[in-house]
């Protein structure tokens, strides 16, 4: 039995939020209420080069003004900075690769992320060593390799993470800071904050499936029984997946408009009833 529930809002300060990222937070924010559970507001800073404090002040505008009061996590930029960043859980994320590594689960790389999709990557084969200064460490993702994705609702699908992406990095070149990439650090701080649920876009269920892998190569058991739901992507008017931008549908244009949220909390509440009846499996 879950003693309590949580869960999570987990925006990247990369650019100003949009609709899209409205309507995920919504869906989160009305699927912890009917949970009852804790809300935390987690931001992934690990990509400082994109990070600027203005993009992280809009998230904290953006979620006021759709009304949504995480119970957890950073009220200003300063407390996000001095407490909360990700930047101070390093050390974390790297005793987990270290894991890795030791049992055998990653490679040394010095392919391109289009060598990989490509199937051009040989490095697998290579055995390169992990100290080289321009090589990348990814994790071998057997293709025979099968996870269970828990719903809701509790019931289960079977993913096949290789079917889904290519052997992902899982910490960046050495000369470039050897950064712990996203799939390991958002693995490990949902793992360390007892998340139960997460709400995610379809675009995501890539990455569920390959941190799964991960949680079982880990012995995050907590990890595995963790449930999703994935909601479809609000689109642009050409049917594209919407992008962080200064654009029309950014959450900032919107209320320098003094457009109301009313129509996007509308629309989350829609999405997340369509959701729960496919069960958000795949």
């Amino acid at each position: 039995m879950i003693a309590e529930e949580r869960t999570r809002i987990a925006p990247t300060p990369s650019g100003f939020l949009h609709a899209g990222n409205a309507v995920s937070f919504l869906i989160t924010r009305e699927l912890a209420q009917r949970q009852g559970a804790r809300l935390r507001l987690r931001i992934d800073d690990l990509d400082a080069e994109r990070a600027r404090p203005e993009y992280v002040q809009d998230i904290f505008d953006s979620l006021a003004w759709l009304g949504i009061a995480c119970t957890d996590g950073p009220r200003t930029v300063k407390e996000q900075v001095e407490v909360f960043s990700q930047h101070r859980r390093l050390g974390a994320y790297a005793e987990a690769i270290s894991i890795l590594k030791e049992q055998g689960d990653l490679y040394a790389c010095t392919c391109s992320r289009g060598d990989q999709r490509r199937g051009g990557c040989a490095c697998r084969q290579r055995h390169l060593p992990f100290d080289g200064p321009a090589v990348t460490w990814r994790l071998h993702l057997p293709q025979d390799a099968y996870v269970r994705m828990r719903a809701m609702d509790g019931s289960e699908a079977v993913l096949q993470p290789a079917r889904w992406m290519s052997d992902p990095v899982l910490r960046q070149r050495a000369d470039l800071g050897a950064r712990p990439a996203y799939q390991i650090a958002s693995l490990v701080d949902d793992a360390e904050f007892g998340t139960t649920f997460i709400v995610r876009g379809e675009d995501l269920l890539p990455s569920t499936a390959c941190q799964l892998y991960l949680a079982e190569r880990l012995g995050l058991h907590a990890f595995q029984r963790i449930r999703f739901l994935h909601h479809p992507l609000l689109k642009d008017e050409a049917g594209n997946k919407l992008s962080k931008s200064e654009g029309a549908l950014a959450l900032k244009s919107l209320r320098e408009r003094g457009e109301s949220p009313e129509p996007l909390q509308a629309k989350a509440s829609a999405m997340l009833v369509a959701a729960l009846a496919t069960h958000s499996n795949p």
